[in-house]
């Protein structure tokens, strides 16, 4: 194709531009013309080089985000969705669970502690729900999370009991700090001294109230009861001895006394017989009713 025809792509602008140039002296006016047209090409690879590279820029950024957004999105994945542990123990049961850095939780009866293993050692955390005894190996602050409550220690022994919506504390060594969920009021329990609360107001008993003892009772499989009502006293004969109890009396007395969690009709008899009340079978459940 000639320059002529080239000349006849261009706009009628263009084309009397370029018809219209002076030629300097000494130069043939298609000499000019292929300059010119060289120029042009040249500009033209000049253009599109650099939008490649823009583009091969643009597509490394791309690339680094999207790899980027894929280990942030595995992290995610394998310390908050994986490496979730969950222990339960049905009425009847008790149990002992040791968590990655050695600490030692027995759980009572009809318990749940849940923790994560991947996470263990930036955030010592577990979850219950019923009772357990820690004993907390020393290092960077554990906490037991609670409804009502969060119960947090370095390395100490301590009890927690956490039942509809009562969250129960005891300090057996070491320090407790124990803060309200929805109060946030909070105290810190010593070596014997107990907390209560329901996620408001922190009723503290001090040393001098409580017994010292190294370990709560329950661990022997002895369930001390103080001025406490009865029909929470029947729902831990249920939990212990995986049975059904309807009472058939006035749920809101009080009872003071124990049961061993050795044989049933014993346990039965020590909480029936000092409040004049008696217990049979009717089918598989054991209905308490008065003399």
């Amino acid at each position: 194709m000639t320059r002529n025809a080239n000349i006849d792509n261009h706009p009628e602008n263009a084309k009397r531009l370029l018809e219209s140039y002076r030629v300097p002296e000494g130069k043939e006016r298609s000499e000019v013309w292929e300059a010119i047209f060289e120029k042009l090409g040249n500009e033209s690879l000049k253009q599109e080089s650099k939008a490649r590279v823009l583009q091969l820029t643009f597509t490394r950024v791309v690339v680094a985000a999207s790899v980027l957004v894929a280990t942030i999105l595995a992290s995610y994945i394998y310390f908050y969705r994986m490496g979730n542990v969950n222990v339960q123990l049905a009425r009847g049961q008790h149990g002992v669970v040791y968590l990655p850095d050695s600490s030692k939780v027995t759980l009572n009866a009809e318990s749940r502690l849940a923790y994560n293993q991947n996470r263990w050692f930036f955030d010592r955390d577990v979850s219950l729900t019923g009772e357990a005894l820690f004993e907390v190996t020393k290092g960077q602050r554990f906490r037991v999370l609670t409804p009502g409550a969060t119960t947090t220690v370095a390395g100490t022994v301590f009890n927690v009991f956490s039942r509809n919506g009562m969250v129960k504390v005891t300090c057996f060594d070491g320090k407790v700090k124990v803060v309200a969920a929805n109060s946030k009021s909070q105290t810190l329990l010593t070596k014997g001294m107990e907390a209560n609360t329901m996620g408001y107001t922190l009723q503290v008993k001090k040393a001098e109230a409580i017994e010292v003892a190294s370990k709560p009772t329950w661990i022997n499989e002895e369930f001390f009861f103080q001025n406490a009502p009865l029909n929470s006293v029947v729902e831990e004969l249920e939990r212990q001895f995986d049975v059904d109890i309807f009472l058939d009396t006035d749920s809101s007395r009080f009872y003071t006394g124990y049961f061993k969690r050795t044989n049933l009709a014993e346990a039965l008899n020590l909480v029936c017989i000092p409040l004049d009340l008696k217990w049979s079978y009717s089918g598989e459940v054991i209905v308490i009713t008065n003399e």
